[in-house]
């Protein structure tokens, strides 16, 4: 049993690797990438259930696994430029969905088979038990504990990838004869090596052939420094964060912002962002009595205090943390906070735009305190689909602060303040008295950009009844990604509400027609119950990972341990079932009810984990919680299917597959459908309904 542990192992890095590296190179935010575990899921199921003609049966399949997996990483770096492309462009869903089933799904499918061929192996040496096609799932489960553990731990900063694409040496051990041993051996290690070397010309042709000054991993993703013709260009998580052609837009950005503070006295400042672009330099101009700049990623502190000169650095308060975090627990007030960050492309972005962010803020000011920040825009002509993104933020900001002006320009800057009123006026008048040197951001600009005009037709074309930006219900996120997917498809057009009462209504006869098909025959009663295990378990588990982004903001980093505590719950709950011997039908139905119980209670807490400090800890629960509740069915089913009379040889691998497609079809529906047009509330209602619906189901049986 110890190989399925070594397989788990390989398997559960394997897929963080490939389903990191696919999210930022091409898909660029979270809702891709749950999809991307998807078609690795179903790809397994496919793998688990394959059947190869007898001369493909004794291939070397640890080299295949290693091969397969370097293709894939060279594949994913190089599909964007394959298709004209740049690194930091958003990539349309027919790409991102053609590019999950052909770079993330062969390696995923090998895996899979490599599960089948072990699993085969092993039961035409030895006499299967009653226990035994649960052990099968629950070593495979601990290793993907162990893996998902290591990697969060240990290798989560990794800067190339393909150091991983040694892993298969630890199913060498499989293989029989000591020549066989050592040829495979060798072939993976040059492979390993040679991919090692070739990293760099593929990550030079990713971008553009520019000179990489800096590839530096982190647990937040990869930040890349490249070089092409006279302008640096600053790379994080897939997102262009600075330019050494940005100080047009940052002498706007800050001096917009600051010109809305009273200048008497000195002032104490919050800049959260990358300070990349001589944002510090600038700010330092208004002589402010403290500035504490604030980042998530430490590489990205580091980065921001080697730009900026030592006589200023001195002077500059460099934190590393988590805003959201940073702004629960700080004692100290602000006289302004200054947010610049790239648009809300991902969860991980957008959480700095929702109304969550802005009540955090207003708690952080002083009396007089002001709040400046921008985002995408169209100064003269606004868009139906631009308006709607707008709208979803300036709403989300008017839940929380009494004043704000808007500013339009290129992108859009605002200007917020709970307590003190803000026009105009005392704008200019306040950038007069500074009068700080600029080079590009003159009063004659800041005076076009302020015509009442413009701001009329600004404010003209808001919606009021655009659902506000939240972390539970992100519209500002949806929005952003309908506008990036309408360069791809002009004619794409989504009402929001519409879609929502069509995704319910299809839900209730996916329920109905799950409940119909479970009459037919006992294998499909107990396939489907697996099935539906499945669903529920990736989708509880895609709305955690949803949820952690929010609250947490380290999902990439801490993603292996999210997975690793849903492994070792999904082994402790076959291994208990399994020793307890309970194969009663009915504990299905006690199964299903726990699962309604533990949604019910992630719906109540849902408020309560916006100021709880270690939210985090709630998340590795119910994950642990949504393992066992899983792993609790194998043995159950398992036993059903032998009672049905299937072939032993085949118990293990239906069941599997069927997992595992219910998993897809999880993935499927929560990626796109689901948290997208529901939100987390509504898609963990859905949820609670087809738990209680099959927890009635089985008690009927």
């Amino acid at each position: 049993m110890i190989i399925f542990v070594l397989l788990g192992i390989i398997s559960s890095i394997f897929q963080l690797v490939i389903l990191r590296e696919f999210s930022f190179s091409i898909a660029k935010n979270e809702l891709a990438f749950i999809l991307g575990a998807g078609f690795w899921i179903i790809s397994c199921s496919l793998g688990s259930i394959a059947r190869l003609p007898r001369k493909l049966q004794d291939l070397p399949l640890p080299l295949i696994a290693c091969l397969s997996f370097i293709i894939s990483i060279y594949l994913i770096h190089l599909a964007k430029l394959l298709n004209g492309m740049q690194y930091y462009e958003a990539a349309s869903l027919k790409l991102v969905l053609l590019s999950s089933i052909a770079l993330i799904g062969p390696t995923a499918f090998i895996t899979g088979y490599i599960f089948k061929y072990l699993t085969l192996a092993y039961l035409n040496k030895n006499t299967a038990q009653r226990n035994t096609f649960a052990k099968f799932f629950a070593f495979e489960a601990l290793g993907f504990f162990l893996g998902g553990l290591i990697f969060s731990l240990y290798f989560n900063n990794y800067s190339n990838p393909l150091i991983f694409s040694i892993l298969p040496l630890l199913l060498i051990a499989g293989i029989k004869g000591i020549f066989r041993k050592t040829i495979i051996s060798f072939f993976i290690i040059a492979a390993t090596l040679i991919s090692l070397r070739t990293f760099s010309p593929i990550l030079q042709k990713e971008f553009g052939n520019s000179d990489i000054l800096l590839n530096a991993g982190s647990g937040y993703g990869p930040i890349v420094i490249a070089r092409k013709a006279y302008s640096t260009m600053i790379f994080s998580e897939g997102s262009l964060l600075a330019t050494s052609e940005d100080k047009a837009a940052v002498e706007e950005a800050i001096h917009t912002g600051l010109a809305g503070i009273n200048l008497s006295g000195e002032k104490d400042i919050l800049f959260i962002g990358p300070a990349l672009s001589q944002e510090i330099n600038e700010i330092m101009k208004y002589n402010p009595g403290s500035l504490d700049s604030l980042h998530i990623n430490p590489l990205i502190s580091i980065l921001s205090e080697y730009t900026t000169p030592y006589d200023i650095r001195r002077r500059v308060n460099f934190i590393t943390d988590d805003p959201v975090l940073y702004l629960k627990e700080t004692k100290k007030k602000y006289d302004a906070i200054l947010a610049i960050s790239p648009p809300p492309s991902s969860l991980s972005l957008n959480r700095y735009f929702t109304e969550d962010f802005y009540r955090l803020i207003k708690t952080k000011l002083k009396p007089a305190g002001i709040f400046s920040f921008s985002m995408p825009s169209k100064r003269e002509i606004l868009s139906p689909q631009f308006a709607k993104f707008n709208s979803s933020i300036i709403n989300a900001l008017d839940k929380v602060f009494n004043y704000r002006l808007i500013i339009p320009s290129d992108t859009m800057i605002i200007v917020a303040s709970p307590d003190k009123e803000i026009n105009d006026y005392d704008l200019i008048e306040n950038f007069i008295k500074v009068n700080p040197a600029t080079d590009f951001f003159t009063i004659y600009h800041f005076k076009d950009n302020l015509k009442p005009s413009a701001r009329e037709y600004i404010q003209n074309r808001l919606d009021a009844k655009i659902p506000a930006n939240t972390n539970l219900t992100p519209s500002g996120f949806l929005n952003y990604l309908i506008l990036e997917q309408i360069k791809f498809y002009p004619d794409l057009k989504i009402n929001q509400g519409k879609t929502g009462k069509n995704i319910i209504a299809a839900l209730f006869i996916f329920w109905l027609l799950i409940i119909a098909f479970s009459f037919l025959s006992k294998r499909i009663y107990y396939l489907l119950n697996i099935g539906a295990v499945g669903f529920i378990s990736i989708a509880m588990t895609a709305v955690i990972f949803v949820l952690f982004q929010a609250y947490c903001g380290a999902l990439y980093w801490k993603l292996g341990l999210l997975i690793a505590f849903f492994m070792a719950g999904l082994s402790t709950g076959i291994l208990i079932i399994s020793s307890k011997q309970i194969y009663r039908p009915k504990l299905l139905s006690v199964i299903f009810l726990c699962w309604g119980v533990a949604i019910i209670a992630l719906l109540l807490s849902l408020k309560k984990l916006g100021v709880v400090r270690y939210a985090d800890i709630i998340f590795y629960s119910f994950s642990l919680l949504c393992g066992f509740l899983s792993g609790g069915v194998y043995p159950v089913v398992a036993q059903g299917l032998l009672e049905s009379r299937m072939k032993e040889k085949k118990i293990t691998t239906a069941i599997y597959a069927a997992d595992l497609t219910g998993a897809f079809l999880g993935t499927l529906a929560c990626g796109t459908l689901l948290i997208p047009f529901l939100g987390v509330t509504g898609s963990l209602i859905s949820l609670l309904i087809l738990s209680l619906t099959l927890c009635a189901r089985n008690l009927w049986a």
